[in-house]
């Protein structure tokens, strides 16, 4: 029997420093949020985006950190951590969605 190929490059041996990890949590966090809160209706826009990047950049911090550390490697692992935590926070400030603005007549202008 013919072993198959895996459909990603690399899906089985994960070097580190590869996007594997950013791609399953930019999907995973993408696909959670274009649904939920919606009644079950998938939407793309500026608020999906930023939870899928936000996942990625999370879960991709999270499995270098988790590396470093089973490695003995302390100071990686902090890093990493922070560094994960800092691209989070950037792109909340970068992506967070527009406040509507107030009329001066009582309703919102967006």
């Amino acid at each position: 029997m013919k072993r198959r190929q895996p459909l990603l490059p690399g899906a089985y041996a994960r070097p580190e420093g590869s996007g594997a990890d950013f791609l399953r949590g930019f999907v995973a966090a993408g696909t959670l949020g274009a649904i939920q809160e919606r009644g079950g209706q998938a939407r793309l826009d500026r608020r999906t985006l930023r939870l899928a990047l936000q996942g990625g950049s999370a879960l991709a911090a999270g499995s270098a950190a988790a590396r470093a550390w089973q490695e003995g490697r302390t100071g990686q692992a902090l890093l990493s951590a922070a560094l994960g935590t800092g691209a989070v926070l950037a792109l909340e400030h970068l992506l967070q969605e527009p406040i509507a603005k107030e009329k001066t007549h009582g309703q919102e202008e967006a």
